[in-house]
């Protein structure tokens, strides 16, 4: 039977364990030591009884630290390359700095919490601090089930504090229309110099394909009238991981004839182009090999020049995410060059109109004009000259802000809807599963693809109707070439009559 010894002004509990032999505790379930006699012989009682029981768990185990549990803990997970970065930040920037010196059982519910407050009020965004209670949630309910503690201290309690978002509430992800898709292509072509960046906007906005998805497909996998997405591209620290799409969605996806045309195009153009990659290590913790280089990608950046004595190489690689956005899609959605750190700010897309072709070509990078004061022509070396005789310059507005590629994806399921395709295609389509019995049942037919590719070439080319409204010509070869019909009267070939000029969605200020 347990007893209780006093030690100072606090208590120690004596019980007996399963093999005979004695052990003692000063502190209970929650770390707490024992103020009153009462409470270690309820304790040591408690424990006696779950043991008879045969529910009895050793309290010792919840000493460990939180940092010696992940370290047992992070080996075993098996999850994907993205997902491993996403949980190490969280970890190793925000859970171990508070907790990872403290005993799994001294953990509160109310630290806890303020703790995930604590991140926001440091000036990180909402999401960081709930991804980083999230993994904390999980790391300690591994700890629940493998015994070393009782709850799990990191759960949200049900019905209390503030009503949080549910059902896919909170801030409405920006998407596009198809017109919008088309401009942004055009601009980030012209922002390029290089007619092939016309096509990524489009492809990915006209399929629903992922960013890595778009960037990892291979030739072999561009089939007549159809893509077959079996990999992706995942980039991380500075390698690019051939993997598989994100929830193992392999899919086909059926083209509307003018995407085929484009992407034909495009291979056509550049039949011999490879990757660069050079290969390397494994990745750590999941054993993800890099790209060996000399894969024949549908996409590929504009590459560097270098000689090896007197042959020309032109080495390729794989477009970075965050040099995409920063030098081609940032300015040609918000018409501005992003921030660059701390050294330059936002600077407007300045183009030249001299030639009256619209949207215009790009020239100086000057500084946005302050309201209330003369703007200075900049001068100085390496800055072009400005000749109003013979230079005409204008500003881009912005197409849509804010919206990423991303947001492509997010405006193919939603022209998906309007159309009223069916749901089993809009998820197969996405990658996505249909649950419940609907997945089970419902299967995709010819003639729901047929009606999809249909509805998507129609707003194609109503989308280049609406592109021909505003101007016939374009600096983009690919896209004047898109534009000759109207040119030439043959406006026919065109399932909807374009808009009134009024109707344009962005406009030019002459500057």
């Amino acid at each position: 039977m347990a007893y209780t010894e006093k030690r100072g002004n606090r208590f120690r509990a004596h019980y007996k364990l399963p093999d005979g032999s004695w052990t003692k505790s000063s502190r209970d379930e929650h770390d707490q030591p024992f103020l009153t006699e009462k409470a270690a012989q309820t304790y040591g009682d408690a424990q006696e009884l779950d043991m008879r029981r045969g529910v009895w768990r050793d309290p010792t185990l919840g000493q460990v630290t939180l940092q010696n549990w992940i370290d047992q803990w992070w080996p075993a997970q098996d999850i994907a390359l993205g997902t491993r970065r996403n949980y190490a930040y969280s970890i190793e920037k925000h859970i171990l700095p508070m907790f990872g010196s403290r005993a799994l059982k001294s953990l509160t519910h109310v630290e806890i919490a303020a703790w995930e407050r604590s991140i926001t009020a440091a000036g990180y965004a909402v999401n960081v601090a709930t991804n980083a209670r999230a993994r904390l949630i999980t790391i300690l309910g591994d700890a629940v089930a493998d015994g070393l503690i009782l709850v799990n201290p990191a759960l949200r309690p049900r019905k209390r504090g503030r009503k949080r978002a549910v059902g896919g509430r909170g801030l409405e992800k920006i998407w596009p229309t198809p017109l919008q898709v088309l401009l942004i292509a055009e601009r980030a072509a012209i922002i390029a110099g290089r007619e092939e960046e016309f096509v990524p906007p489009i492809a990915m906005a006209w399929t629903g394909m992922r960013w890595g998805e778009w960037v990892g497909l291979d030739r072999t996998y561009l089939r007549l009238g159809t893509i077959r997405v079996d990999w992706q591209l995942y980039e991380d620290v500075g390698r690019f991981y051939r993997l598989q799409p994100k929830d193992d969605s392999r899919r086909t996806i059926d083209l509307p004839p003018f995407l085929a045309d484009l992407l034909s195009n495009l291979v056509q153009a550049h039949p011999n182009q490879r990757c660069q990659c050079t290969g390397g290590p494994a990745a750590e913790g999941g054993g993800e090999l890099p790209c060996e280089g000399g894969q024949p990608y549908v996409w590929l950046g504009a590459g560097r020049i270098r000689k090896h004595g007197e042959v020309t190489v032109v080495e390729t690689g794989h477009p970075r995410a965050s040099n995409y956005a920063r030098r081609i899609w940032d300015p040609a959605v918000d018409g501005a060059h992003p921030k660059d750190g701390s050294r330059r700010p936002a600077r407007p897309v300045l183009v030249d109109l001299a030639d009256k072709l619209w949207p215009g070509a790009p020239r100086a990078a000057w500084p946005a004009a302050v309201p209330g004061q003369e703007f200075e022509v900049p001068r100085g070396h390496g800055v072009q000259v400005y000749d109003p005789e013979r230079h005409h310059l204008a500003s881009w507005l912005p197409i849509l802000h804010g919206l990423t590629p991303h947001g492509l994806r997010h405006g193919h399921k939603t022209w998906m809807a309007e159309e009223g395709i069916p749901e089993i295609l809009q998820a197969e389509r996405m990658g996505h599963a249909v649950p419940g019995m609907r997945g089970v049942y419902t299967h995709v037919s010819k003639t729901m693809r047929e009606q999809l590719v249909g509805a998507l070439q129609v707003r194609w080319e109503t989308a280049l109707a609406q592109r021909a409204a505003l101007s016939l010509r374009s600096p983009v070869p690919i896209l004047d070439g898109l534009l000759e019909p109207f040119r030439v009267g043959r406006l026919n070939v065109i399932s909807q009559s374009p808009p009134k000029r009024s109707e344009s969605p962005i406009r030019m200020i002459s500057g």
